[in-house]
């Protein structure tokens, strides 16, 4: 391989670790307790009592048992981080932890799917319409990439 090509493709990957670090590090945030609330604030207010105390009881389920997984991640992006800017780059051992980053991140998201399984299973056709515009709004402000992660306000405090 040519070395303008190995340096396309290591420059590729840096990307691409450090874009995934950047998602899982914005994600990781977005569940501190002053945001949890807030965050949800609009989905609760258009669930019954019982069904808003199980969906935040849900989320709080999930960011706890998500917690090992951060953890993980961290550690995975630091090592991949270290192989990166070693004097010799081992491509393979750098590949193994992006492979390990991605399955994390597959792990992850699997809970949060089960969680949305399980709310789905106990709410109503409103009730769940209600929870898919908020997923929504959920997944466009991840998306959100355009202004510093600081700026920007959740979507429904604009509303």
């Amino acid at each position: 391989m040519s070395k303008k090509m190995k340096i396309m493709v290591i420059s590729s990957l840096l990307l691409n670790a450090l874009l995934i670090g950047v998602i899982v590090g914005d994600l990781s945030h977005r569940f501190g307790r002053e945001h949890f609330i807030g965050r949800h604030a609009e989905l609760i207010s258009k669930l019954p009592q019982d069904k808003a105390e199980l969906f935040l009881k849900t989320v709080e389920r999930v960011h706890l048992n998500n917690r090992n997984i951060y953890n993980q991640i961290r550690k995975t992006r630091k090592e991949a981080m270290k192989i990166l800017a070693a004097p010799e780059f081992d491509e393979a051992a750098y590949r193994l932890e992006l492979k390990k980053l991605h399955e994390l991140g597959d792990l992850k998201m699997q809970g949060l799917a089960n969680a949305t399984i399980e709310l789905a299973r106990q709410f109503g056709q409103e009730e769940r319409r209600a929870l898919a515009q908020h997923l929504k709004r959920e997944l466009r402000h991840l998306r959100d990439t355009k202004s510093p992660r600081n700026a920007r306000t959740p979507k429904h405090e604009n509303s």
